[in-house]
């Protein structure tokens, strides 16, 4: 064939054209829709913001990366993060953290356990945030000892949908222990997971969707305001180097900005790092951490600096672990998100 002349378009060069033309439609309309998801989300959000500890998120990795970890949710602590991306897992995994917010004495513990049946992500989570207080009487003087305690019972369903993303939802059973009385109530969560070619990955949470009401046994009733996040995450140097970014939308306010970065030196050990901004952006703090991997064992610690700019701390120190079961199973850790 003459050089510079074209090849004629085949049957089968036809048929890959279309698949891609149409690949990129079914594309299109799952980042519309994740639009259209956080837009309505948002619109629906006006709560008071119980339950705020949760909104931290959980696990020493996602935190050591400033919690932008939306686009990444690749192990068991996307329950928190993002549940589409359950269905990134093909194996077993339980999941356990553990750490004093701020050295404020309020404890955030996170237990979950994860698995794939059918091609379906499967999770189970509990979260639980604490404080051990002490009131005081009329006149001043100390007086009895309480306890607060807020707690979640988290489901997880995630899925592959069209072959060109990933959806999933949580269903959360809330309680909470007051000074006289409990309360309880539903939440609900929905995340999609879009991958672009090789590099990039979108992501969307809407967090307590349209808000999660609680109901006290003393007639009272309170809101857990919805968070609303949308994050990209790029991945270079063959998944070594990871590059992420989330915004949140916090009801009808816009919330914090994270900035993470992942990078595996060697199989066995990684280091993290990110900032995020607060404030509208007129604050910052920082956080830092490492994990290791020994055997299918994930060990992981994150070290967060609060108020790092306004020259005071407020310190987090987070230890996680997260033990992987496929090579006791013969299971495969990870399938990409999408083709």
């Amino acid at each position: 064939m003459p050089r510079g002349s074209k090849e004629p378009r085949g049957p089968q060069s036809l048929e890959t054209f279309t698949k891609g033309v149409t690949t990129t439609m079914k594309r299109v309309i799952v980042l519309s829709l994740a639009l259209l998801m956080v837009i309505s989300a948002v619109a629906l959000a006006d709560g008071v913001g119980a339950f705020s500890a949760f909104k931290s998120g959980v696990g020493a990795r996602a935190l050591a990366m400033g919690g932008a970890f939306v686009a990444v949710a690749d192990d068991a602590t996307a329950v928190c993060w993002n549940p589409a991306g359950l269905a990134q897992l093909n194996d077993t995994r339980i999941t356990g953290m553990s750490t004093d917010l701020f050295g404020m004495g309020i404890t955030h513990q996170f237990v979950g356990a994860t698995t794939t049946f059918a091609n379906i992500g499967i999770g189970l989570g509990w979260e639980r945030a604490a404080l051990t207080g002490q009131g005081a009487a009329a006149d001043g003087t100390p007086g009895n000892l309480f306890n607060w305690n807020e707690s979640a019972i988290v489901g997880t369903l995630a899925t592959n949908i069209m072959d060109i993303g990933l959806a999933g939802a949580n269903v959360k059973y809330y309680m909470a222990t007051g000074v006289d009385n409990t309360a309880s109530g539903f939440g609900f969560d929905l995340g999609l997971l879009v991958k672009l070619g090789d590099m990039f990955t979108i992501g969307v949470n809407a967090k307590d969707l349209g808000n999660s009401n609680l109901t006290w046994t003393s007639g009272a009733t309170d809101s857990i305001t919805g968070l609303y996040t949308a994050g990209l995450a790029m991945s270079l140097v063959d998944g070594r180097l990871v590059l992420a970014t989330d915004v949140d939308f916090d009801g009808t306010n816009l919330g914090d900005a994270h900035i993470g970065i992942e990078f595996k030196v060697i199989d066995e050990l990684a280091l993290r790092g990110g900032v995020v901004l607060t404030d509208n952006f007129q604050n910052y703090y920082f956080s830092a951490g490492a994990g290791i991997n020994v055997a299918g064992l994930y060990v992981d610690v994150a070290y967060i600096i609060q108020d790092f700019a306004q020259g005071q701390t407020a310190n987090t120190l987070v230890l996680s672990a997260e033990f992987s079961l496929g090579s006791l199973l013969g299971e495969t850790e990870e399938v990409p998100a999408t083709e």
